[in-house]
């Protein structure tokens, strides 16, 4: 289950987003690491982590549970912002299209531009995004393994292998390999967009704009509206986080990120409450 789904793990989500104490989050995900090394001589905790201080306090976490810091390796994948602004796009437009709507809508509930969303002008906008926040950018963290994966191809895995070491076997070619994972790993993403987590966590930003003393375009006001008509604006609101989830992820620089201005919190306030975008 997605963390949002659960509830220890949801107030979790809540103090991070709501409060900004990542503290606990981190301090979990070490734990359950430690519990993994009981059963496991290797454990990789996988996870977007941008911020240095985050990063620290799980290997502090560890080594105050027993691990040696010598048998810690931190890995951090790099890759050329304009590769994976393309990777972003097409997957946005897959996710986009699976929910029912144009890649423009769901970019206009998001950014702001004018005409039609195309692959070029995506590239620029968020490339541009990025560049007017680099305090937001992903830390190098100074004991990490850089390893880039710009060439989104078996050179990803050759250098994934040398930063820990690793042969691989040659049964197992780079073709191979693509044909098992990625039906799993779509199956995946299937799964977590159907469970409901997106809805979970919709609220979640919801309430922390409110608390924040921001007018949310996500918040939806329920009294006095028929409860059809609440769902429907529901269904739609989840809709277009499924698209940033795709957009951006779910790391604090991806919420950084997201376009408040009044322009593009109206377009996507029209586009929950009516199902459609009214520009003026």
């Amino acid at each position: 289950k997605h963390m949002c789904l659960v509830p220890e793990y949801k107030e979790m989500a809540e103090k991070w987003i709501i409060e900004g104490d990542w503290d606990p989050f981190y301090s979990e995900l070490a734990r359950l690491t430690l519990e993994g090394a009981k059963d496991n001589d290797k454990v990789v905790l996988s996870h977007a982590t941008d911020k240095n201080d985050q990063r620290d306090h799980v290997i502090k976490k560890l080594i105050e549970g027993g691990a040696s810091e010598d048998n810690i390796t931190i890995i951090q994948l790099t890759i050329d912002p304009k590769v994976k602004a393309r990777g972003l796009y097409h997957r946005t437009a897959r996710q986009a299209e699976q929910s029912g709507m144009t890649m423009t809508e769901c970019c206009k509930a998001f950014m702001e531009f004018e005409g039609e969303m195309t692959e070029e002008k995506y590239i620029n906008m968020t490339l541009e995004a990025e560049a007017a926040q680099p305090e937001d950018g992903f830390e190098v963290h100074p004991k990490a393994i850089l390893v880039d994966i710009s060439g989104r191809d078996v050179t990803h895995f050759d250098n994934v292998d040398k930063a820990l070491g690793l042969t691989r076997s040659t049964e197992l070619p780079y073709e191979s390999i693509c044909a098992k994972v990625k039906p799993i790993d779509e199956a995946r993403d299937k799964k977590v967009m159907e469970s409901g987590f997106i809805e979970a966590f919709t609220e979640i930003i919801a309430r922390a704009g409110s608390q924040n003393g921001q007018n949310s375009s996500l918040a939806i006001e329920e009294e006095g509206e028929d409860e059809k008509k609440v769902e429907e604006m529901k269904k739609r609101r989840s809709t277009l986080m499924k698209c940033e989830v795709s957009m951006r992820g779910l790391s604090s620089r991806a919420l950084s990120l997201r376009d408040t201005s009044e322009g593009v919190e109206a377009q996507r306030k029209s586009l929950i409450t009516t199902g459609k975008i009214f520009e003026e």
